[in-house]
């Protein structure tokens, strides 16, 4: 992989959170603790997941620049459940900017990788992909979640 494909990968990570905290920002407050968007989780939950995948993004990429060689298995039932149980406590903001705060953190770490590291390692751009999907399809959750005015 070349640096300006890994930068274009980053561009299009920061591009689909942009456009996933449009859809979210446009939804009515009384939906937003709603349960459904996502199966039982309502939409503060589902933000939480994202955070969490994210901040494990972060851990990940950590490891990966100090050498680490092993891939890590998620259940990700279980993964899921635990980030959204540990941000249980924060109110719809601080949901939204834990995961800003995330994504700001990944995107410095990003920010860093010379083309050389990128490219020798398929697994930074293997989390932006699963990122980046992550967004999407959320974002299509959402958006068929709001209103029909908006």
């Amino acid at each position: 992989m070349s640096s300006k494909s890994f930068r274009t990968l980053v561009e299009n990570w920061l591009a689909a959170y942009d456009a996933l905290f449009s859809a979210l920002e446009a939804l009515p407050a009384e939906k937003r603790e709603t349960p459904g968007i996502c199966g039982d989780w309502n939409a503060r939950q589902l933000v939480a997941h994202l955070a969490g995948w994210h901040y494990e993004a972060i851990r990940r990429y950590a490891e990966y620049a100090a050498g680490d060689p092993l891939d890590k298995t998620y259940d990700t039932d279980a993964f899921n459940a635990i980030q959204v149980e540990a941000r249980e406590h924060l109110s719809w903001e601080q949901t939204l900017d834990d995961l800003r705060e995330a994504i700001d953190i990944l995107h410095a770490q990003a920010q860093t990788l010379s083309e050389r590291h990128a490219a020798a390692d398929p697994r930074y751009a293997a989390w932006l992909d699963g990122l980046i999907k992550e967004a999407r399809h959320h974002g299509q959750q959402v958006t068929a979640w709001l209103p029909d005015d908006s």
